[in-house]
């Protein structure tokens, strides 16, 4: 049951599935596929997939609804199954994975795993110190690195532009890791992947859809985007409107002449008067602002430049150039995988033929994410599967693993708990059975009472004696409070005493030294005491952070449960991810337990048989 239905049923519950029934393992694939899309708002969702329902704004909304999402998918996959369908969604899917391939990073939405940061910037960087002093941060340990800017840049905002500094190209670098497939190698050479491009047809469509008043899917898909100068009519009105008004200015070009650069001269002056308070502002927006000594050597570009200038630049744009002479760049996504498109199948009429549709315009093309996720899921089913069942598990490996000492002092520290627990329990057994000592029954007595304080009270006279041996933070605070343990010196004695008294009085006719008895006769016949005596002592050892805590303030002597406590504390907001590294921390003692149980087994059960 630990091994098999405890796991299965972590990351059952950290996929948020059902174990009943084979359907489940479609869920967990249909989960691992919407995370590639979970970056995106339901509206940018929208404009993948045009029927989905009205009714879903926000995710958790769609996530409570199983049915209405088990009927919708299935609605998406049977598209597969169709044979006059299947070659378009294929050739679609073809061609945005050459598009993604090479589409700029800075353009990209990335749906990434929070947990694969750590790993990422561990590899980057190599040390903690080299991290806070990059990103001007003060943390102990990867796992507590917030990346918040990383999860959703205003990429839809008429004025964003991207704030170039560490942080930033740090995100580069991991947008650029997961368009290699690094953290997620199931979807090496698949269609979709976890990073696709930034589009923006969703803007135009919720704006065209309230300013011409309809809201008909068939209408969202009818307009083109971006659209032709010249088309006339209230499209085109609407068009102009939403450019001035919602469209991103860095996906726009204007023309440069000197008039234009004359007018551009006039702007600076009148809104920062003099150059010193100019290079004041500019400075101070970014370090790297090199003064300029004269208003003309600040030039216009023809689109929006990098630095702090950008902004200045877009409010030029749009106060003294007109909207009919704004140029979209083909940084837009949608219009450069259509130009991709017009490349790949020659005209319009190729488009329609490759991909199964029925366009007017070159135009009303849209970026096909959707028929590459279909693809992708079809292509990779299990692999979503498999991700998806092992990924909780191999992040608590990746932290465990890299807490500096942790593993290593858990090996340590269980071998020292059992040397020491297998020499001095039946060490002190055989000495109160075998040499009759006066105040044998008064140790016995003194050992079994003191099983009887709670682990709390005995933890303070504990804790006082180690500081004052000055032993704390060393392993043998860890190891000495359990050595000696009453109840198995107890048992160990019993035994003993039951031995033959035959065997004693053989051994010493033939000469043998007491240690030959202890070791020849006598510890073979307890093998099922020392077994019981050695799985207490690896799970006191093993498991024991609560000790490990109060005795070691240094972290470089903690331990493997030590770590899993501190897992379970930062990481409480996400229980799967908590029970996986339960599951995990147990399995070791799983293995010594069934060791120890054959041997027990052996001693006590099997001779009764007899």
């Amino acid at each position: 049951y630990l091994v098999f239905v405890a796991p299965l049923a972590a990351v059952v519950a950290g996929v948020g599935l059902s174990p009943a029934g084979g359907s489940g393992w479609t869920r967990a694939a249909r989960a691992g596929l919407l995370v590639l899309v979970a970056a995106a708002t339901v509206v940018a969702l929208r404009g993948y997939f045009a029927d989905l329902p009205e009714d879903w704004s926000i995710w958790s909304q769609i996530g409570d609804d199983t049915p209405g999402t088990d009927a919708w998918a299935a609605k998406q996959l049977a598209r597969l199954a169709d044979p006059a369908q299947r070659p378009g969604l294929e050739a679609a899917a073809a061609d945005y994975a050459e598009f993604a391939r090479g589409w700029d990073a800075r353009e990209s939405i990335l749906a990434y795993d929070t947990r694969f940061v750590a790993p990422f910037l561990r590899e980057r960087y190599h040390t903690l110190a080299a991290v806070n002093r990059a990103w001007e941060i003060a943390v102990e340990d990867f796992s507590l690195v917030s990346a918040g800017e990383w999860s959703g840049e205003p990429i839809d905002q008429p004025s964003f532009v991207p704030f170039v500094d560490v942080r930033y190209v740090d995100l580069l670098a991991f947008r650029e890791a997961y368009r290699r497939n690094v953290y997620t190698p199931f979807l090496a050479g698949a269609p979709a992947g976890c990073l696709r491009p930034a589009a923006l047809r969703y803007l135009w469509e919720e704006f065209a859809s309230k300013e011409l008043g309809d809201t008909s899917p068939a209408f969202r898909c009818s307009l083109s985007f971006p659209v032709a100068a010249g088309t006339g009519g209230k499209v085109e009105a609407a068009w102009l409107k939403f450019l001035a008004g919602g469209f991103p200015l860095r996906h726009v070009a204007v023309r440069v002449n000197p008039g234009r650069q004359a007018a551009f001269r006039e702007f600076l002056v009148r809104r920062f008067r003099n150059l010193a308070y100019f290079n004041n502002v500019m400075g101070g927006s970014a370090l790297q602002w090199q003064p300029v000594a004269s208003w003309d050597a600040v030039r216009l570009t023809p689109t929006v430049p990098d630095g702090p200038l950008a902004k200045v630049w877009m409010d030029f744009v749009k106060e003294s150039v007109p909207v009919r002479e704004w140029a979209v760049r083909d940084t837009l996504p949608e219009l450069a995988f259509q130009q991709l498109a017009l490349r790949r199948h020659g005209d319009l009429a190729g488009v329609n033929a490759a991909y199964g549709l029925h366009l007017t315009q070159i135009e009303q093309l849209g970026i096909p994410f959707g028929e590459a996720l279909l693809v992708t899921f079809a292509d990779r089913e299990w692999g979503f599967v498999r991700d998806r069942l092992t990924g909780n598990y191999a992040t608590v490996i990746d932290y465990l693993f890299h807490r500096g000492r942790a593993v290593r002092n858990t090996v340590v520290l269980v071998l020292l708990a059992i040397v020491i627990t297998l020499t001095v329990n039946p060490l002190a057994g055989y000495a109160l059975s075998r040499f009759r000592l006066r105040a044998g029954e008064k140790v016995i007595v003194f050992c079994l009472a003191t099983m009887a304080f709670p682990a709390a009270v005995a933890a303070i006279p504990g804790f006082l004696l180690l500081r004052d041996l000055g032993l704390l933070n060393t392993f043998a605070a860890l190891v000495l409070p359990g050595a000696a343990n009453g109840m198995t010196i107890f048992l160990l004695k019993g035994f003993f005493d039951s031995l033959p008294k035959e065997l004693y009085e053989a051994a010493n006719i033939d000469g043998a030294p007491e240690w030959m008895v202890f070791w020849r006769i006598s510890v073979p016949l307890v093998k099922p005491i020392l077994a019981l005596s050695m799985l207490n002592a690896f799970i006191y050892a093993y498991n024991g952070w609560e000790w490990a805590i109060i005795v070691c303030q240094d972290r470089r002597m903690w331990t493997v449960a030590v770590w899993t406590y501190q897992f379970s504390q930062t990481l409480n907001g996400t229980p799967w991810l908590v029970m996986a590294a339960f599951i995990v921390n147990s399995l070791p003692v799983l293995l010594v337990f069934l060791f120890c149980q054959k041997v027990i087994l052996r001693g006590i059960i099997l001779p009764q048989m007899k």
